[in-house]
C-alpha cells in the first residue's frame, strides 16, 4: 500500500475512534476532574478521613469568607503582582472552590456566587482589548500574557461544570456566548501560534480548551485540543505528550517547568479518562505520564526542592499544589504506591476529588509509611530519548544525603540555558555548589511586573553563570537559541550499580566551534572517608588555543585557599564586558603554587573543599555576582574560577565534604582538606589518568577512556613512568 494511502487510512481510523469514543460521553455534570461518583464518595466520607476533612474545611472556610465580600471584577490593567492581575487569579480560585462546595454540600449560595461573578465577566469580556500591560509575550485580555488567561479558563470551566445543571438555559447561553466560546476562539484563532506551540504554554491552552469542549459538549473544541488547531495531529495535547517527554518521563524544559506542566497534563488527562476512556490516555506512550510524575519527583533534592536548572525559581518544592494534584491522580490511576504516602503526608493536603479522598484514606489506614525512594538515576531527554539527558548521583540517607546533578540535556525550549555539561552539588539538606536558576521575582510588581528580568538573558542563561567551561569568554552557540536547539551532548557512560563508585560521563562536540568537551564525574566512597568525594574530570580538546574558564559557584563562607592571592578590598572591576562576565566582580586573583589549587568554605556545620590540578600558567579568581546591577536584581553569591589558556586542557577536581563546625559547643574538627594533591598524569585520545594523593598517604588512580565506552574494550596508557591498563570505560585503583 502506498504511503499516502496508509496516512489517509490512519486519519480515518483516528477520526472514527474519536467519534466512537466521544459518543460515550453523556451529559452528566460534573464530568471533568470531579465527577458524580467522586461527589457521592466524598459525601459518604466526610467526617471520617482527617486529612481530607482538613483540606475540605480549609477550602470551605476560604470560600465562605469570600461569600461575605462584594464580587469585584476589575478592568484588566496591571502586570503580574498588580491588583487587577491578582484579583482575577483570586476570582477563578474562589469560583473553583465554590463549585466543589456546591456539589458536596448542595447549598445554592455557592452556585449563586459563581453565577453572579460570571455575569460580571460576561458583561466585561466581549469588549476587552488586548491587555494594556502586555509586552513581548503573547498577550491575553484578562491578563498580560495569554498563559494566565488559559489558567483562568482551566479553573473557571471546572466551576461552571459544577453548577451546569443548576443554571437556567438562559444563563448557560449568556456565559457560553460571552465568555467561554469567545475565549476559546481567541486562543485557537487569534493566538494560534501559542495554541499549537509544543511548550507548557501550548499544553495549558490545550487543556483549557479541551475541558471547555467537554462541558459545552463541543466536539470541535475537543478535537482541536487533542489534535491541534487544524485537527491534523501535528499539534495538540497528544503531540505535547509525545514531544515534551522522553521515554523515561523527563520533561524537556526541566524539573521546575515539569512541576508546573504536570497540572494541565494530569488534570486534562483525568477529564479525558472520564469522558473518552477508549483513548486510554493514562496508557499513552507507554504510560509516560506515570514516568513523568516519578521523574519529576526524582529531580528533587530530599528537602523537596526541584533542581533549579534552566529557568527555575528555587522556592518551588514538591509541596506545590501541582504536585499534590499529580500525586493523587498518579496514586489512583496507576495503582496505590504506598511510597507516595510519605510525600502526601508532608504535603498535608489532598485534591478535593475521588483521587484525593483515596490518598487521604490510605494515609489514615497506613500503619508503617514507607519513605519515598530517592535514588541515583539517569534520564534521557527528547521524544525518542536521543537528545542527551541528566544524571543524578546520590549517597546516604535522606536527612544527610549527598547528591550530584549532571546536566547534558538538549536546550530545553525557550526556558533553556546555555550550560552544556554543567553540574550542581547538594549535601546535608543544602545547596553546596549551585545552579543560579532564573533571574525573576515572580508576581513582584516592582521587579519588572513579575516577569523574567533582563538579567535572566544577560546573566542567568549565559554559560559563565554555570558550573561548566566557558570558551573564549563566549556562551554556548554564542547564545543563539536556534543553534543550541539543533544539538545536544551525548551520554558516554553511566553506572550506579555500585553505590561506592558511581560514574556519569558525557561528550559535547557542538557548543563551541572546533572544541570537544568530555566531562566525567565519579562519586567515590571509602571506609576511610566520612562522606563520599566527587571526582570531576573535564577534558577539552581543540586544534587552536583558547581561554578556558571553569567556575564553581559555591554556597557558604570562604575560609581559606592554598595559594597566595591579591584581594581587591577597596576597588573592584568586572571580570569582562559581555556574555555574563560583566555581572561578576573580581574580588581576588592569584596563581597556583604547587600544581594543585584548593579553596575551602563553610556551609552550615560542614566544611567543603575543591582541590584541582592547576599548573603555574593557570589563573585563579574569587568572584561575586552583582557587578553592573544598579537595580540589585541578582543575588550576590560567591564563585571560584580557574582559567587556563591552551589547545588541549584537562581539569581534574575533587569536591570534598569534610569535618564539622559546632559554634554552640565551640569546636571545629577537620577543617582542612584531606586531599593533598590532584594531578592529571596523562590525557590523550586513548584515555585520561588522574592521581589523587590523600593526606593520610594513600594514592588513588582514576582512569577514564576517551575513545570507547564499551565495557570489554581494553585500554593502556603510559604515564609518569608507569603503565596503566584497564578494561571498560572507567577504573579506580586505590
Amino acid at each position: 500500500m502506498k504511503p499516502e494511502m496508509l496516512i489517509r487510512n490512519l486519519i480515518i481510523f483516528v477520526l472514527v475512534a474519536f467519534i466512537n469514543s466521544f459518543a460515550q460521553q453523556n451529559e452528566v455534570h460534573p464530568n471533568l476532574v470531579l465527577t458524580k461518583n467522586d461527589v457521592a464518595e466524598i459525601k459518604a466520607g466526610l467526617g471520617k478521613v482527617p486529612l481530607f476533612d482538613k483540606t475540605f474545611n480549609k477550602a470551605k472556610k476560604e470560600i465562605d469568607k469570600a461569600l461575605t465580600e462584594p464580587i469585584i471584577v476589575p478592568i484588566p490593567k496591571d502586570p503580574g503582582g498588580g491588583y487587577t492581575h491578582e484579583k482575577h487569579k483570586q476570582n477563578y480560585n474562589e469560583m473553583y472552590l465554590a463549585g466543589i462546595m456546591c456539589q458536596v454540600t448542595g447549598e445554592v449560595k455557592y452556585a449563586e456566587f459563581i453565577r453572579d461573578m460570571l455575569e460580571k465577566y460576561a458583561k466585561m469580556y466581549p469588549g476587552l482589548p488586548l491587555h494594556p500591560a502586555a509586552k513581548d509575550e503573547a498577550p491575553g485580555k484578562l491578563f498580560w500574557q495569554s498563559l494566565n488567561e488559559t489558567v483562568w479558563l482551566f479553573y473557571t470551566i471546572q466551576a461552571y461544570d459544577c453548577i451546569y445543571d443548576w443554571l437556567t438555559p438562559a444563563d448557560r447561553q449568556n456565559f457560553e456566548n460571552n465568555i467561554f466560546r469567545p475565549m476559546v476562539k481567541f486562543f485557537v484563532n487569534e493566538t494560534t501560534q501559542q495554541f499549537d506551540l509544543i511548550h507548557n504554554h501550548g499544553t495549558w491552552m490545550d487543556a483549557a480548551v479541551g475541558m471547555t469542549g467537554y462541558v459545552l459538549h463541543d466536539s470541535t473544541f475537543i478535537k482541536q485540543a487533542l489534535y491541534g488547531s487544524k485537527m491534523d495531529g501535528k499539534a495538540g495535547f497528544l503531540k505535547q505528550i509525545q514531544m515534551l517527554f522522553s521515554p523515561d518521563g523527563y520533561y524537556t524544559e526541566g524539573p521546575y517547568y515539569a512541576r508546573y506542566a504536570l497540572m494541565p497534563f494530569f488534570l486534562f488527562a483525568q477529564a479525558i479518562q472520564n469522558n473518552q476512556p477508549d483513548l486510554k490516555i493514562f496508557q499513552f506512550k507507554n504510560q509516560v505520564l506515570k514516568k513523568a510524575f516519578y521523574s519529576a519527583m526524582q529531580l528533587t533534592y530530599t528537602n523537596g526542592m526541584f533542581f533549579p536548572i534552566n529557568d527555575a525559581l528555587k522556592e518551588k518544592t514538591y509541596l506545590s499544589i501541582e504536585i499534590v494534584f499529580a500525586l493523587d491522580i498518579t496514586y489512583r490511576e496507576y495503582g496505590a504506591d504506598d511510597r507516595l504516602l510519605s510525600i502526601a503526608e508532608k504535603q498535608n493536603e489532598v485534591m478535593l476529588n475521588g483521587a484525593g479522598l483515596m490518598v487521604a484514606k490510605a494515609l489514615e489506614n497506613a500503619t508503617n509509611i514507607k519513605p519515598f525512594d530517592w535514588k541515583s538515576e539517569n534520564y534521557s531527554d527528547g521524544p525518542e530519548g536521543k537528545s542527551g539527558g541528566i544524571s543524578i548521583l546520590r549517597y546516604g540517607k535522606p536527612a544527610d544525603e549527598e547528591c550530584l546533578v549532571y546536566k547534558y540535556t538538549s536546550h530545553g525550549l525557550s526556558h533553556g540555558h546555555y550550560d552544556k555539561l554543567s553540574i550542581s552539588f547538594y549535601d546535608s539538606g543544602r545547596e553546596i555548589i549551585q545552579d543560579y536558576g532564573a533571574a525573576r521575582f515572580l508576581n513582584v510588581e516592582q521587579k519588572s511586573g513579575g516577569r523574567y528580568l533582563p538579567e535572566n538573558n544577560s546573566y542567568a542563561k549565559q554559560t559563565i553563570a554555570h558550573n561548566t567551561i566557558t570558551v573564549d569568554g563566549k556562551s554556548d552557540f554564542n547564545g543563539k537559541i536556534k543553534e543550541s536547539e539543533k544539538y545536544h551532548p551525548d551520554l558516554f557512560y553511566f553506572s550506579c550499580s555500585d553505590p561506592d563508585f558511581q560514574v556519569t560521563s558525557a561528550v559535547d562536540e557542538h557548543s563551541f566551534e572546533g572544541v570537544k568537551m568530555h566531562r566525567t564525574l565519579a562519586m567515590i566512597n571509602d571506609t576511610s572517608l566520612s562522606k563520599p568525594i566527587v571526582l570531576d574530570v573535564f577534558r577539552v580538546t581543540s586544534d587552536k588555543e583558547h581561554q578556558y574558564d571553569l567556575p564553581f559557584y559555591y554556597m557558604g563562607h570562604f575560609i581559606a585557599a592554598n595559594f597566595k592571592y591579591t584581594a581587591f578590598t577597596t576597588k573592584q572591576v568586572p571580570m569582562g564586558k559581555k556574555n555574563g562576565y560583566e555581572y561578576l566582580w573580581k574580588e581576588a586573583e592569584g596563581k597556583p603554587e604547587s600544581g594543585t589549587a584548593s579553596i575551602t568554605w563553610l556551609n552550615g556545620d560542614r566544611y567543603y573543599s575543591i582541590t584541582s590540578s592547576a599548573d603555574t600558567s593557570a589563573e585563579l579568581f574569587l568572584t561575586r555576582i552583582g557587578a553592573n546591577d544598579p537595580k540589585f536584581n541578582l543575588r550576590n553569591d560567591p564563585g571560584y574560577l580557574i582559567r587556563q589558556n591552551a589547545k588541549d586542557y584537562t581539569a581534574a577536581s575533587v569536591i570534598e565534604p569534610h569535618g564539622e563546625f559546632n559554634p554552640t559547643a565551640e569546636y571545629s574538627v577537620k577543617s582542612f582538606s584531606q586531599i593533598k594533591s590532584v594531578k592529571v598524569l596523562a590525557s590523550n585520545d586513548e584515555g585520561t589518568v588522574v592521581e589523587i594523593e590523600r593526606a593520610n598517604g594513600e594514592v588513588w588512580h582514576f582512569m577514564v577512556a576517551n575513545n570507547s565506552s564499551d565495557k570489554d574494550t581494553a585500554h593502556s596508557i603510559n604515564a609518569d613512568g608507569k603503565k596503566y591498563d584497564w578494561t571498560g570505560p572507567v577504573n579506580l585503583l586505590k
